[in-house]
């Protein structure tokens, strides 16, 4: 084989390797976007915390933003840039007069932010259609790894200790007990006829989430 041919050889060979590495490179991004679900992890907690009446829901648009929706979340992000981005900064907000949500509403989970961070370092993805979690396991379900959490992210804001509205206090073991007991936690959630939806956005948590909440509940609300 002539020197001429080995080069071209040479460099299809690696022009194939490059292809490969260019294809791998874009599968792990395209997973990587994957991995956090804007649809079901990020918009119901921000559509809950922050998009709330004369807050930042489409009606209001306090200081000129509609967290309602991704577009409307987008102008506060800076994609690949998490903690530079105005949606993260005003979470972290040393000044309670600066915070979001605003007091007396309690301050996100630090949970919460670090998933938002995450989300926009990998790009502030728009991924849908992932809101249905499959193999939803409700056999043994714990206050404080599978109620508490879901109660953080979308209730303690408004109904926290400081500012427990309607008289229901959602931080403590005892006041939710108190609403499983008598009804209250599973007709709000569910948004059963008589009772105070739970999110008030109007979207219910997803179906996973529910389940594990009236599991909780049917067992008797231990404080496992």
């Amino acid at each position: 084989m002539t020197t001429t041919k080995i080069h071209k050889v040479a460099r299809v060979s690696l022009g194939v390797v490059m292809l490969i590495a260019c294809l791998q490179c874009t599968k792990r991004n395209e997973e990587d976007l994957k991995s956090i679900c804007f649809e079901s992890e990020i918009l119901p907690i921000i559509q809950a915390n922050c998009a709330t009446i004369g807050c930042h829901n489409s009606t209001t648009a306090a200081d000129g933003y509609d967290l309602s929706t991704y577009e409307g979340i987008m102008r506060a992000v800076k994609p690949g840039n998490g903690r530079d981005s105005k949606i993260v900064k005003v979470m972290l907000e040393d000044k309670e007069e600066k915070r979001m949500p605003p007091p007396p509403a309690a301050p996100m989970s630090s949970q919460f932010i670090e998933l938002v961070i995450q989300w926009i370092d990998k790009g502030a993805g728009h991924v849908v259609g992932c809101s249905l979690e499959v193999g939803c396991d409700t056999s043994s379900v714990s206050f404080s790894a599978d109620i508490t959490p879901v109660l953080n992210d979308f209730c303690v804001s408004c109904h926290n200790a400081s500012a427990p509205s309607g008289g229901v206090v959602l931080s403590t073991y005892n006041g939710v007990k108190s609403v499983a007991d008598d009804g209250r936690l599973v007709g709000s959630v569910f948004h059963l006829p008589g009772f105070s939806p739970m999110p008030p956005s109007g979207t219910r948590l997803d179906e996973c989430k529910l389940n594990k909440i009236k599991a909780w509940v049917n067992a008797g609300a231990p404080a496992n």
